[in-house]
């Protein structure tokens, strides 16, 4: 048996630190982590700054490099970050949590679309802040017009409060990760090759850095909430960082069975579920849409697809 070429954005830290881990110690795994600083030992470490689509180009050229003659068997793109407001801009002038969630991720999938292998697996990290109906304390998403999100400016439904565009700038950017996977299973080279699309939604995961730019009152709270206790007494259907890591090692190994026709696998009170995502998130026109605007978005800054 071969080894498994894993390709993994966000595995250094949080939940994602777990995961890599859990891989790297897989002996039949060989795991290229994007980073920029820290490392984990036993894996193999490319740079990887997703503020900059060059750096993306960069980091893909390397990997290639690595893994000839042989493809990725599967690609987890992991990382995100919720700024908390959505005046900053990349290298490139996209806002910050739109170009680094969505657009650079996409970029990323575009470009080793041609190297994942015959039934292989990709994995990218969502929300259940896309959805209204879960209640979570973020603003949930009004679009997902990749044009507004990518230059807020132009964005006809901001509101007046700059917390809640931030809010929203984040559960959109997860709603247009599950509107990307379910483009990708329709395309073409994933019906061809039988490649499995998966949506993961780790879940509120108390501890990780997800916060790390909020307010302080956020970062406490999302440091105490890890206590076990009072995460389940005061929110009930989050997940430990150990819970939410773990699953998604498993679901990159292929050790959770996921029915056939879905895409969104939802980690709830360290339970395994495979909820319809929101109305949006099952809008075939949005789906079109967004895929056709990012890839726009990436030939307006010269980012050709190949």
């Amino acid at each position: 048996m071969g080894k498994l070429n894993i390709v993994m954005t966000g595995g250094t830290s949080g939940f994602g630190g777990i995961t890599a881990k859990e891989l790297i110690n897989n002996p039949h795994t060989r795991v290229f982590l994007g980073n920029r600083n820290k490392e984990i030992q036993g894996a193999e470490h490319i740079p990887l700054n997703l503020n900059s689509l060059e750096n993306v180009r960069s980091f893909v050229s390397e990997i290639t490099k690595k893994i000839k003659p042989k493809k990725i068997q599967v690609l987890i793109c992991n990382a995100g970050l919720n700024h908390p407001d959505i005046n900053s801009r990349t290298v490139d002038g996209f806002e910050m949590t739109f170009a680094v969630n969505h657009l650079a991720h996409f970029y990323l999938l575009r470009l080793l679309m041609p190297y994942l292998d015959t039934n292989a697996r990709i994995i990218m990290t969502t929300s259940g802040t896309h959805d209204p109906s879960e209640n979570a304390m973020v603003a949930p998403p009004k679009h997902a017009n990749a044009i507004w999100l990518a230059y807020p400016e132009k964005d006809k439904t901001l509101d007046e409060k700059m917390t809640i565009n931030a809010q929203r700038a984040y559960s959109s950017s997860k709603l247009c990760t599950i509107l990307t996977i379910r483009h990708l299973v329709s395309t073409a080279e994933a019906k061809q090759n039988n490649w499995q699309c998966i949506a993961y939604d780790p879940g509120a995961t108390p501890g990780t850095g997800l916060l790390q730019k909020g307010t302080l009152f956020m970062r406490l709270a999302w440091q105490v909430f890890t206590i076990p206790i009072l995460r389940k007494r005061m929110l009930p259907k989050s997940n430990s960082i150990q819970d939410a890591g773990i699953t998604l090692a498993y679901l990159a190994l292929g050790k959770v069975e996921v029915p056939a026709a879905n895409i969104y696998v939802a980690l709830r009170a360290g339970k395994i579920t495979f909820p319809l995502p929101s109305k949006l998130a099952q809008n075939d026109t949005l789906m079109q849409e967004l895929w056709r605007d990012s890839e726009q978005l990436l030939l307006e800054t010269k980012f050709i697809l190949k």
